[in-house]
């Protein structure tokens, strides 16, 4: 079984996140079927407004489009067995870049993610969920 698989909820106390991406609370399902991740996330932003969607990531190193984002690609790929990483960019430019870590007891998932938002500002934050 893929250390991922599964649902994870964010542990908002233990987690740094920016002041410009709070939210009240966050579900991460990862499901892992063949050479592809369906990843859905879901939660409650920092308005109380409920929001979710699902991408689909294919870590192989390649780039692929973005369907939920025209313009903008993403190159995934495994950097280890607990490790998923991640980078986006838009016109040739690095826009994003992130890891998905499981902790060596599979209790744990850190998400790290540097990128520019829709405002053009800059920001970084982790994001530590626990398994369901």
């Amino acid at each position: 079984m893929n250390p991922f698989a599964g649902t994870w909820n964010a542990n908002v106390s233990k987690s740094r996140r920016h002041p410009n991406h709070l939210f009240q609370s966050a579900t991460l399902t990862f499901e892992i079927s063949g050479d592809g991740i369906s990843l859905t996330h879901s939660g409650v932003n920092a308005k109380g407004e409920a929001e979710s969607g699902t991408q689909m990531i294919y870590p192989d190193g390649k780039e692929r489009a973005v369907e939920q984002a025209p313009g903008i690609v993403a190159i995934s790929e495994w950097t280890n067995l607990q490790t998923l990483s991640s980078i986006a960019r838009k016109d040739g430019a690095v826009i994003g870049q992130g890891t998905y870590e499981v902790s060596a007891d599979g209790k744990e998932l850190t998400a790290t993610v540097s990128a520019t938002d829709a405002s053009g500002a800059p920001f970084d934050q982790i994001i530590m969920f626990d398994r369901q």
